[in-house]
């Protein structure tokens, strides 16, 4: 039965090194969100289940199939009953799981930079949430209403990688970050460095500090707007760890000048998906972004996450930056100016930085004030 249908026939043989467990961890939420048994969707694909197996164990990954068996697959899971919305991740799951395998198979290597998946193009929070998924525990929106898949007894919760593979994927990350600081993809070394944010280890956390400074000490006010991305990211990924010091500075310097302002907001846009075009490079990306995008998704965002305890400094001067720059969003934005003016409100509290509350003080009567 499986060697007839189309979405095997054509599937090949699943390099030993590929690892497949974000797209495997997709497809059975989509399966079980479609109240699906694993002999039900094999019947339906008219493949054995045992193929059905294998991409949920990830054994055979659906990396291994081709780009229309693929659409075909989610289509079909669709079809069943599955979530349109959460069943067009399941392509994405696959480039998180291609991003994730090129760095585990090489490790502490350097490979191909020309050729780096995260080198040919600027990424967007979709994929890369699908990517740091394994290390966070935390599914991308579109997937959490979906809640667990089904199983007997317990079941993982998240897409599983070993110590061993984790280790590789950030030893990879680290080498590359290193390699492409001398004339190398721009985007390759940023968005290395935006992920090794989320790796644990110390070293990783004083190899950040250390990058920042350096970044800090090479670029200064006359940096350019790429160089601005990479410091943010670099900010941003101590962050994470816990380390505010290195955004709020960047908040106080960097994001004073107004080339650096609309870098910020342009490539905010592009990162939620605002800016319909994918790009190359940062620099097309702020070139070809710069007119495209409205703030809607922006703001509604910004709102949604000023009490973000990591972000909320950034979150709020981009919130800022945004009304200042499209003041209209307060009149006809996706969020009324009641529920701006709560949002805002309601994050406005001792603790944050003075900066921070300032500017939040400032969008609250804004927000009051729009309208009148």
């Amino acid at each position: 039965m499986a060697a007839q249908s189309a979405l095997t026939g054509t599937q090949g043989e699943a390099r030993r090194e590929e690892i497949g467990v974000v797209s495997a961890f997709v497809f059975k939420l989509l399966r079980s969100a479609a109240g699906c048994r694993q002999v039900d969707v094999a019947e339906h694909l008219r493949v054995d289940v045992t193929t059905i197996q294998g991409w949920e164990s990830g054994r055979r990954p659906l990396s291994a199939l081709t780009g229309t068996s693929l659409l075909r697959l989610r289509n079909s899971l669709i079809a069943l009953g599955a979530p349109a919305a959460a069943a067009n991740t399941l392509v994405e799951a696959v480039e998180a799981d291609v991003i994730l395998s090129t760095a585990i198979t090489a490790g502490p290597v350097v490979s191909d930079v020309q050729a780096h998946p995260l080198g040919v193009a600027v990424l967007r929070r979709s994929l890369l949430a699908l990517v740091t998924w394994p290390f966070t525990g935390m599914a991308p929106a579109v997937l959490r209403p979906l809640g667990a898949p089904l199983g007997r007894g317990p079941v993982p919760t998240h897409p599983q990688l070993s110590a061993r593979m984790t280790d590789r994927f950030f030893d990879h990350l680290l080498t590359i970050a290193d390699s492409a600081r001398n004339g190398g993809s721009a985007p390759l070394r940023r968005q290395a460095v935006y992920l090794l944010g989320y790796d644990r280890r110390p070293s990783t956390m004083a190899w950040l500090i250390t990058e920042y400074q350096r970044i800090v000490r090479t670029s200064g006010a006359t940096s350019t707007p790429t160089d601005f991305l990479l410091g943010r990211s670099a900010a941003l990924g101590l962050a994470r760890q816990g380390d505010l010091d290195p955004i709020q500075r960047f908040i106080g310097t960097d994001l004073t000048q107004p080339q650096h302002v609309t870098a910020n907001l342009v490539y905010w846009a592009y990162w939620l998906g605002e800016i319909p075009d994918a790009y190359a490079s940062d620099d097309d990306m702020l070139t070809g972004g710069a007119t495209v995008w409205t703030g809607h998704r922006l703001m509604e965002h910004l709102l949604n996450h000023l009490h973000d305890p990591k972000h909320a400094d950034l979150n709020a001067h981009t919130l800022w930056s945004l009304v200042l720059a499209r003041p209209n969003l307060l009149d006809a934005g996706p969020v009324s100016r009641t529920d701006a003016s709560t949002k805002v409100e309601s994050a406005i509290h001792d603790g944050l930085d003075p900066r921070a509350r300032r500017e939040l003080s400032e969008v609250y009567f804004a927000t009051r004030l729009a309208g009148r």
